[in-house]
C-alpha cells in the first residue's frame, strides 16, 4: 500500500498548485531568474567601474575588482596577468579607455561573463570587443579572465 502512495504523491508533486496558482517549480524558476537579473545589474556595474577605473589609471579599485589569478588576452595576443594591467607608480596617462555599446552579461550561479563592443576614447580610435569572466567570491564579484581583440577593419 505504501508503493502505491509514494507513486501517487510522486505523479502528483509537480503539479502541486501554490495559493498563487503556479508550480512549485515555477515559482522556484521565477525566483531564479529574479537573482539572475540582481546579479546581472551587478556584474554590469562591477564591470563599468573596472573600465572606469582603467581610465583613470585607479590602482586601488583596479586591485579590488581584477582578482590576484587573473590571466588574460591583450589585443596582440599575448597572455597577462594581474601585474601586467595594474598600473605601475609613476605611471603616465590612462589605461583602458574605452566608450562600449553592446554590453551584456550572463550568469551560470556564482559564474559572470560579460561581452561589449567599444571604440578607444583617444588615439586611433580602433574598435574593439572584448569578454571579461567574474567569479563570485566572499559575495563579490571579482574578474578572474578577459580577452580584449580590436575589430579588424574592412
Amino acid at each position: 500500500m505504501s508503493i502505491l502512495v509514494l507513486i501517487f504523491v510522486l505523479l502528483i508533486a509537480p503539479s502541486t498548485l501554490t495559493s498563487t496558482g503556479t508550480t512549485c517549480l515555477e515559482t522556484r524558476a521565477r525566483a531564479t531568474a529574479g537573482q539572475n537579473v540582481n546579479a546581472e545589474e551587478a556584474v554590469l556595474k562591477v564591470t563599468r567601474e573596472w573600465l572606469d577605473a582603467e581610465e583613470r589609471h585607479d590602482k586601488a579599485t583596479l586591485q579590488r575588482i581584477i582578482a590576484d589569478d587573473f590571466q588574460g588576452t591583450a589585443p596582440r595576443g599575448n597572455i597577462v596577468f594581474k601585474e601586467d594591467v595594474i598600473p605601475q607608480p609613476g605611471a603616465s596617462g590612462g589605461g583602458l579607455a574605452i566608450t562600449t555599446s553592446d554590453m551584456k552579461a550572463r550568469i551560470f550561479g556564482d559564474t559572470a561573463v560579460v561581452t561589449a563592443h567599444g571604440v578607444q576614447k583617444g588615439g586611433e580610435k580602433r574598435e574593439l570587443r572584448f569578454t571579461v569572466v567574474f567569479i563570485k567570491r566572499n559575495n563579490q564579484w571579482q574578474m578572474v579572465a578577459g580577452h580584449l581583440s580590436a575589430v579588424p577593419k574592412e
